[in-house]
């Protein structure tokens, strides 16, 4: 066969064999880290092994602590001082409790060693001869300052005392604790982000906040004992200043509060066979909130400066959003005397705001 016709069939026949040929097979591209990303890896590793090193030192310290019981006095018997009575009680401590009424057969139901009456000279005098390590004051915020005068002559004899306050405004139990109390007096301001109700499954993840304002070195003992009691039981515990804490609060807790008050009064509020889930969480913020007393929630107007400014906000949302409801059925031709009215009224009202900052001036048109 002449050479170029052997090329010809050499080169029909290669593209024959070739889709039939195997090919290679193709190693996938390894996708190298670059060296931050190698650096970030160590350090998350890190992180990981350290908050589980801090997790056992914890749980150490908790065990640590639990073992060296504390004496407890409970001031305010009612019905938050026997929740913190039970629980206290049930970890093996040492409760005694002052009440205005007679709280006794309540203190045997918490595992308490007795409630003595805070009315009395002598039961006050001898509440404080047993030297508590730790006084917790659990009663209202109204009353709290009052408390403090009527036990201040019996706490002056034994000053080396911690004292801790569980209110809900924590810049006023502050200032009425440094008022009253005398200098050597540790004082440590806290908020259980919980009660009774929202606590009565267990303390996991609950907050609880706590202000160190004044520790002696001679209680901080007792201090790290008793915010062991928080610890151990799985609250998650926040540090923070009395003041931040009532900023918070006032946009948090009031406002919950104030909310529920008032859907409470709008009338016979109830469950429906239709109910969406947001009525129903309407229900529950009117349930626990309507449930508690009307002194806590003054409590949390009065003494909370920052409460008033919320109250305020809210009127003047509720001011906007009618002023908007009624605009749009002026647009929409639907005039009449009752309506031109309210937005006559409104609009006055919107100038005084404006005119006076955050705050209504009081007058009306």
């Amino acid at each position: 066969m002449p050479r170029p016709a052997r090329a010809v069939a050499a080169c029909l026949l290669l593209q024959l064999v070739l889709p039939f040929a195997p090919t290679p097979s193709r190693r996938p591209q390894l996708r190298l880290r670059s060296e931050s990303d190698g650096r970030l890896v160590a350090v998350k590793a890190k992180e990981a092994d350290l908050r589980a090193q801090l997790a056992k030192i914890q749980r150490e310290k908790a065990d640590v602590l639990s073992n060296r019981t504390l004496e407890i006095g409970i001031v305010g018997f009612g019905r938050f001082g026997q929740f913190l009575a039970t629980k206290f009680a049930s970890y093996g401590h040492e409760i005694h409790g002052l009440s205005l009424s007679d709280r006794s057969g309540e203190a045997r139901d918490c595992g308490a060693q007795g409630c003595g009456r805070l009315d009395s000279t002598e039961d006050v005098e001898m509440f404080f001869a047993r030297k508590p390590d730790v006084v917790v004051l659990a009663c209202s915020i109204v009353s709290f300052e009052e408390t403090l005068v009527r036990i201040k002559p019996a706490l002056e004899k034994h000053p080396d005392t911690l004292f801790v306050d569980v209110l809900s405004v924590k810049e006023h139990a502050k200032d009425a604790l440094l008022k009253h109390l005398p200098s050597t007096t540790g004082v440590l301001c806290t908020h259980p982000m919980f009660g009774p109700e929202s606590g009565r499954h267990g303390w996991e993840d609950l907050a609880f906040v706590y202000d160190k304002v004044r520790i002696p070195d001679d209680e901080s003992d007792a201090c790290e004992r008793f915010l062991s009691l928080f610890e151990s039981a799985g609250c998650r515990m926040v540090e923070m200043s009395c003041t931040q804490h009532d900023v918070y609060a006032a946009n948090s807790q009031f406002l919950t509060h104030l909310v529920g008050r008032m859907l409470g009064g709008v009338g016979d509020l109830r469950s429906t066979p239709i109910d969406t889930k947001g009525f129903a969480s309407i229900l529950r913020v009117v349930e626990t909130t309507c449930d508690d007393s009307f002194d806590l929630f003054s409590g949390l107007y009065r003494y909370n400066v920052h409460s008033k400014s919320t109250l305020l906000c809210l009127r003047k949302a509720m001011a906007d959003i009618e002023l908007r409801l009624i605009s749009s059925e002026l647009d929409g031709g639907k005039v009449d005397g009752e309506a031109r009215g309210t937005l006559d009224y409104l609009d006055v009202r919107e100038r005084v705001w404006n005119e006076n900052g955050a705050e209504w001036s009081g007058r009306t048109p």
